[in-house]
């Protein structure tokens, strides 16, 4: 299977395009994401592309200067910025710094403890800060 993506900034519109001899498991399966009303993204692991669904996306960060997403327990590359994806997400999705936006369904708790920023650990004991220019934002977002 071979996937070509193409970013035109001139249109607001997404256009997926499949060319195919038969329809087998695999489009099937890509045509049931398409049709679904969640969101997904196309990410890069071992030179393969990957629809990532962005209910299992537990953090999005920017690593190396690449786009990281932290997707059940394995790390993938995005070819996209990081505001093109934070447009594409739903409210679970949280920005906690210039560099990363968080899933709030996957932190387990908050630590208030460190001066003048927050410490999110998340279920499977990853920990991240909430920088102190998104700390307003995040409390009013999620209603502390």
């Amino acid at each position: 299977m071979k996937l070509e993506l193409f970013t035109d900034s001139s249109t607001d519109e997404k256009i997926i395009k499949i060319y195919t001899n038969k329809i087998d498991e695999k489009i099937q399966k890509i045509i049931d994401i398409v049709n679904s009303k969640q969101n997904t993204i196309v990410a890069y692991r071992d030179k393969e592309a990957q629809l990532l669904d962005e209910n299992f996306i537990e953090r999005i960060f920017i690593e190396d200067r690449k786009i990281k997403i932290y997707y059940q327990t394995k790390t993938y590359i995005s070819k996209l910025k990081l505001y093109e994806i934070e447009k594409m997400l739903t409210d679970d999705f949280i920005k906690i710094s210039q560099s990363e936006i968080v899933n709030i369904k996957y932190v387990k708790k908050l630590d208030f403890s460190y001066s003048g920023t927050i410490k999110l650990i998340f279920k499977n004991g990853i920990e991240t800060f909430v920088s102190r220019r998104s700390i307003k934002e995040f409390k009013n977002k999620l209603g502390i």
